[in-house]
């Protein structure tokens, strides 16, 4: 009796997850008609990937997907370097002021980010990185929570292999780069791909320091098609389901590591 309810409990919370999701789906592939119909539509009434080709064949939806890869490429790859360079020093080297730093750096998780976003706008301002790349890049390249997790996993290492490493002339970063990254993959693809789904799903920042057209990224320009203002709702749904797919690819591809990850095992 408990698994039968474990079961239809498990079953419900999945449906309420996945519903959205499917539904978008399938708009994806309504008619104009399909959405004013008088009778709701779970399922479009004729297959057709019209609405498909006018997303793709607006002139700025790939340079807004294109923008947003671009810099959420950069912000994770960033993150990442900064979490393991950053997670490698407090957890293997003895410096003064190690503690003070620490604390430090962790009490950022009780800042708001919005409570940040006016010294950040005027410091990039004044650094000139307003309409770049960098400038969308730069506020987010350190996560006191990405170095944390990565911390949790350099803790477990075996601490003889950073000796053995010393002794056979490695220094630091090769110690980095060939033996800890490579033994706690898992964490740093984890990283990656927290930092990378967060930067490309970011909106209130990229609005900010963004205002010539083709610097938006996907999250702000998707609303800017005019698709919805032109009638064509299908399409819409189809440019929602175009920067969606590629993550849920990505995810079930990356899902042991990220569950090892999460587990903090180490390979």
């Amino acid at each position: 009796m408990y698994k039968l309810i474990r079961t239809i409990a498990t079953a419900s919370l999945a449906i309420a997850v996945l519903f959205p999701l499917l539904y978008t789906l399938s708009a994806s592939f309504f008619s104009p008609e399909d959405f004013t119909d008088s009778v709701a539509h779970l399922l479009p009434s004729e297959f057709s990937l019209h609405n498909y080709e006018l997303a793709l064949g607006h002139r700025y939806f790939l340079r807004y997907a294109a923008n947003s890869l671009i810099t959420a490429f950069l912000t994770a790859t960033l993150r990442c370097l900064s979490a393991i360079l950053s997670a490698f020093a407090f957890t293997h080297l003895a410096f003064r002021r190690k503690r003070i730093l620490l604390i430090a750096l962790l009490s950022t998780l009780f800042i708001p980010p919005d409570a940040m976003l006016y010294e950040n706008y005027v410091m990039t301002a004044r650094l000139g990185l307003l309409d770049t790349y960098l400038g969308i890049v730069l506020p987010s390249a350190f996560s006191a929570t990405a170095m944390l997790l990565t911390m949790g996993t350099y803790l477990s290492a075996d601490k003889d292999i950073y000796d053995a490493a010393a002794i056979d002339g490695s220094g630091d970063l090769g110690y980095i780069f060939s033996i800890l990254v490579p033994m706690t993959a898992p964490v740093s693809i984890t990283v990656f791909l927290q930092s990378f789904i967060a930067s490309f799903n970011s909106y209130l920042w990229p609005l900010l320091v963004t205002t010539r057209p083709k610097m938006r990224t996907i999250q702000i320009g998707i609303t800017m098609l005019g698709f919805a203002e032109e009638g064509e709702l299908g399409a819409q749904f189809a440019s929602i389901v175009l920067i969606t797919l590629p993550f849920i690819i990505l995810l079930l591809l990356c899902r042991k590591l990220i569950m090892k990850a999460l587990a903090g095992g180490i390979r």
